[in-house]
């Protein structure tokens, strides 16, 4: 008989033997159980649903709660992650979502479904959530009067108690966090390295004072790109709509990420407390060919350093 049954911690290596371990070869055994076991207090007692027949895991799908602070308000977060369903019960896979429709006061996104799955949540009442990259390539300005932290107890100390939180929960992950000082002012910034793309590159998810940044982004991609020997840094568009960035384009990507939101707009959506960041996942379609056309015109010499 196939029942639902809450994901709790003594469920996951039947999850990780039934499917995740076949997922993804670039994630291991203790990749996926942070993203099932998080250290943060929630006020749920699960991390997601599976389908269970006679204790063998025949569908899943992952959920992490959290609680942001934006805009002095409290709000609460449900990002979906691998909805699975073995082909065999495919005809139950709204059961695993029956659920999460009824977090009503969550705001719930999914950065990462296929085809189908997105079908299914827009027919559900689901929005496309915009996902276009700002590329920021190489440049030789540097301004000498700012400082770039990226020790995570130096930061710790400059950062207000929301942002304290959100770097804390974040440590078991392979993450990058860097600060911003200038004078008095201060800008955390939290990134992944990505390796996952022909093209690796690092994508900044989460900026907490845009106007630092914006003063300063091109020492923090400066910084990147050498830190990590990569060829650019990333940016969601709607994250950064009023900054104006030198020797950068907009690169397309495909809609495919669906939100519910609940009280909160397009460019207060970001990355945080989702798999894109625990798992370091890209955005960025495999489009290595037309990447390169582009980078022609930016960049002499692109051809000859790769």
């Amino acid at each position: 008989m196939v029942k639902l049954e809450k994901i709790r911690s003594q469920l996951f290596p039947n999850l990780y033997e039934s499917f995740l371990k076949d997922d993804d070869p670039l994630s291991d055994q203790q990749d996926w159980r942070n993203v099932f076991d998080y250290r943060w207090p929630t006020d749920h007692d699960h991390c997601g649903y599976a389908l269970l027949d006679n204790d063998k895991v025949v569908g899943m799908i992952g959920m992490v709660f959290s609680q942001r602070f934006i805009n002095g308000a409290k709000r609460n977060f449900c990002n979906l992650h691998t909805w699975w369903v073995h082909p065999d019960h495919r005809g139950r896979s709204l059961a695993l979502l029956r659920p999460v429709l009824k977090l009503n006061d969550y705001t719930i996104t999914h950065f990462t479904p296929d085809a189908e799955v997105r079908a299914v949540t827009k027919r559900l009442g689901f929005s496309s959530l915009h996902s276009q990259l700002k590329i920021l390539l190489p440049l030789h300005k540097q301004n000498r009067h700012v400082t770039l932290l990226d020790d995570c107890q130096e930061i710790a100390g400059l950062l207000d108690e929301h942002e304290q939180r959100i770097l804390k929960d974040h440590l078991p992950y392979n993450v990058g966090h860097l600060c911003i000082v200038d004078g008095n002012e201060s800008c955390y910034v939290l990134y992944t390295h990505v390796v996952r793309h022909r093209l690796p590159y690092c994508h900044v998810h989460y900026v907490g004072n845009q106007a630092v940044f914006a003063r300063h982004e091109a020492d923090v991609r400066n910084a990147l790109i050498a830190k990590h020997h990569v060829k650019f840094v990333a940016l969601d568009c709607r994250l950064a709509a009023d900054i104006r960035f030198p020797r950068s384009f907009n690169f397309w990507a495909p809609e495919h990420a669906v939100y519910r939101p609940v009280g909160l707009k397009p460019h207060q959506i970001d990355h945080l407390y989702s798999d894109v960041v625990f798992l370091k996942l890209t955005t960025l379609p495999d489009l290595s060919h037309e990447l390169g056309q582009i980078w022609r015109r930016f960049v002499p010499g692109f051809l000859a350093s790769k």
